[in-house]
C-alpha cells in the first residue's frame, strides 16, 4: 500500500523551495492564510481549513478546485485545526511548511503545538534554511551527510541522552531543565540519538 504524505501550508514566512518539498506529497492543506502563500507559489491546495478570516478576498477565486472547510471555534489557531483534519486522512507523514517567521508569538505557539504532538505519525517542519523533526523516547537513526550541520533541543527535561556520530557527542547524560545543542556536525553516516524520557527536537540545515 502506497504511503500517504500530507503537506500543510501555514501562514508564516513563504518558503522558497516549496515545489521540491511538495514533490512526494499526495494531499495539500492550506491553513487559512496559508492559501495566500499557495497563490503566490501557484500551488492549488486540496483543502483550505480554518476560520477563513485570513485569506485575501481577491485570492479566493483562484481556489475553485479546493474544498473549503470552515472551523470557526477560537480555542485553537488554524494550524492545529489543519493538523487535526490531516490526521483524519490517515497519513504516514505530515510535512508542515511556512509555520515560522512573521510574528514571534505565532512561531513560539507553533513550536509548542508540535512539541505536544503525541501521534506516531512523523512531523517534518520546513522553513527557508532547514527542516525540524520531533523524536519520542527511544533510539533513532538520522540520515545526514558528513559535515552537515544539525542542532538539538529539548524544551522539557530529558534523561539518558546520547548523541553518536557527531563532532560533539553526548553519552548517557541527564538534563534536568532542557537541552540546547546548537550547530553540531555529522561526522558519521550512521548518526543516532537515544534517550529514555522527554522529547527531542532536531533542526537540520539543508541549504
Amino acid at each position: 500500500m502506497r504511503k500517504k504524505v500530507i503537506a500543510i501550508i501555514a501562514d508564516g514566512e513563504k518558503v522558497n523551495n516549496i515545489e521540491n518539498i511538495l514533490n512526494d506529497v499526495d494531499v495539500i492543506i492550506a491553513a487559512d492564510g496559508g492559501a495566500n502563500i499557495c497563490r503566490i507559489c501557484e500551488v492549488t491546495p486540496d483543502y483550505i481549513i480554518g476560520d477563513l478570516d485570513s485569506i485575501i478576498l481577491e485570492n479566493i477565486k483562484f481556489f475553485s478546485k479546493s474544498k473549503f472547510v470552515e472551523v470557526s471555534e477560537q480555542s485553537t489557531t488554524d494550524l492545529p485545526k489543519a493538523i487535526s483534519y490531516a490526521l483524519k486522512l490517515n497519513p504516514t507523514k505530515i510535512k508542515i511548511i511556512a509555520a515560522f517567521g512573521k510574528r514571534t508569538d505565532h512561531t513560539i505557539a507553533n513550536i509548542l503545538i508540535f512539541q505536544n504532538y503525541d501521534e506516531l505519525i512523523p512531523l517534518e517542519v520546513y522553513d527557508n534554511f532547514g527542516v525540524m523533526n520531533f523524536y519520542p523516547p527511544g533510539k533513532h537513526y538520522i540520515a545526514l551527510q558528513s559535515g552537515q550541520t544539525i542542532s538539538f533541543f529539548s524544551i522539557t527535561p530529558i534523561e539518558n541522552l546520547s548523541l553518536e556520530g557527531f563532532k560533539y557527542p553526548v553519552i548517557d547524560t541527564d538534563y534536568s531543565n532542557n537541552f540546547i545543542g546548537i550547530s553540531n556536525v555529522a561526522i558519521d553516516k550512521n548518526c543516532s540519538i537515544k534517550f529514555n524520557r522527554g522529547k527531542l527536537i532536531s533542526y537540520k540545515i539543508v541549504v
